[in-house]
């Protein structure tokens, strides 16, 4: 038992650095999307409801969301 969370001590850091890294590159390609739309004339406002429509992942892939879905199974 003991070793067992010694090793989720270890795995847990490291998958929070993971996902870390995995919503700074949706970000940042959220970014360059809507970056290379606005130089390419389409107008900005359409360019961010793109972009947001492009990074759903990123809203996907939130603590809020991942508590909501450890706590729903979890009562099935």
């Amino acid at each position: 038992m003991v070793l067992s969370l010694f090793r989720l001590l270890f795995l847990l850091p490291k998958f929070l650095w993971n996902l870390a890294g995995i919503k700074r590159t949706i970000r940042r390609s959220k970014r360059k999307f809507k970056r290379t739309l606005v130089k390419s004339g389409v107008p900005k406002e359409l360019a961010e409801e793109l972009a947001n429509e492009y990074a759903l992942p990123d809203d996907i892939i939130s603590l809020k969301t991942l508590v909501k879905i450890s706590k729903y199974t979890r009562r099935t």
